[in-house]
């Protein structure tokens, strides 16, 4: 897909702090991109460079092809919503959505038509006329949505606009903000330290740590095949545990001691005998067996049920000490509640979702 971003060996500083490192990074036209990281990882300041409110220390910064380091915020064809919405208390809903259209000086007819589309597109047409004070906490989020789109911009950035709102009206804005990505067409840069949001909304989405890129893809490679072991511990519940490579079996097996076991692995890496690793396992990987099951590869005691209604999460301790989670859902033949606290469980999980990293 064609290009509309380009951060170019970006490098940027605060005193002694470099907060970003010879960075990298191409946006596709109209994909949802989400940069994902814990705070500090230059995430937010990636936003502040492309919006204009920073410049880079070195390196070029792209929009369509054409250099914008040099262009102050008003010059640039992108628009930000903040995390604070920052809408005007003593304007109209539509007066706040109109306010970027009339700096501009657009006509009244198109502005009127422009902010009825903006409120339609965020699901507000009829809010008009009230007054921010009269909006909940998720309908001035949209007022503050239309209040960008309707400058109509190449690219709109979404610094943590959802971080304010509760827990149940987050997830409605996490479908809110996908359905109204894909109708209207314009890239989203979203930046967010909460995996669930990534992962739910995103095309692609950029794991970042100390200023660098640890990872970029789809939700399900960044969730399955984490490609480092801060991705893999940063993003959704993991397992990890310690193994020993013994000795290869065939081209798609390996033979390894896992927390002190005996235990078959599916790899087609080349690992060489006596070589260390982690083993991730995610929790809803990991199946409650009869300890005598052939299919155990684990061994250890239950210590904690906890009941989620659709799962059961159940706590394993191996006999190595180490504690494992496993996530049972109550659609399958067998789950655990078939076993009870104190008794003691085998682990089981289907060859090949395992994930071996150094």
């Amino acid at each position: 897909m064609k290009p509309v971003v380009e951060f170019l060996a970006i490098t940027k500083s605060y005193g002694a702090n470099t907060v970003l490192r010879n960075l990298d990074l191409t946006i596709a036209e109209g994909e949802f991109l989400t940069l994902l990281g814990p705070s500090g990882c230059g995430k937010t300041t990636l936003l502040r460079l492309l919006a204009g409110f920073e410049r880079p220390d070195s390196g070029e910064i792209l929009l369509d092809g054409e250099p914008v380091n040099a262009l102050p915020p008003d010059q640039r064809n992108v628009n930000t919503v903040f995390q604070s919405y920052a809408l005007f208390p003593h304007l109209s809903v539509f007066d706040n959505v109109a306010f970027g259209l009339r700096m501009k000086k657009i006509p009244g007819k198109d502005l009127q038509e422009r902010v009825e589309q903006a409120l339609a597109a965020v699901d507000l047409p009829e809010f008009g006329t009230r007054k921010p004070r009269q909006l909940s906490g998720g309908q001035q989020q949209r007022v503050a949505l239309a209040r960008a789109l309707v400058n109509r911009p190449r690219v709109l950035l979404l610094d943590e606009p959802l971080s304010a709102l509760d827990s149940k009206l987050r997830k409605s804005m996490q479908m809110t903000l996908k359905t109204l990505q894909r109708s209207v067409g314009i890239t989203f840069v979203f930046v967010t330290h909460d995996q669930e949001e990534a992962l739910s909304m995103s095309d692609r989405v950029v794991v970042m740590r100390d200023g660098r890129i640890e990872q970029i893809g789809g939700p399900r490679e960044i969730y399955e095949k984490p490609a480092s072991l801060f991705v893999a511990q940063f993003v959704g519940e993991s397992n990890l545990l310690e193994g020993v490579i013994t000795h290869r079996l065939d081209a798609t097996s390996l033979a390894a001691k896992v927390e002190g076991l005996d235990c078959v692995l599916r790899q087609t890496h080349t690992y060489r005998t006596g070589d260390r690793f982690n083993v991730l396992l995610r929790p809803e990987d990991l199946h409650l067996v009869d300890p005598s099951d052939l299919s155990a590869r684990l061994r250890g005691q239950l210590v904690e049920q906890i009941y989620k209604g659709m799962t059961l999460d159940c706590v394993v301790e191996l006999d190595s000490g180490k504690r494992l989670f496993a996530s049972e859902f109550f659609d399958q033949e067998e789950h655990a509640l078939d076993f009870q606290v104190g008794q003691r469980v085998g682990l089981s999980w289907v060859g090949g979702r395992e994930r071996v990293l150094k």
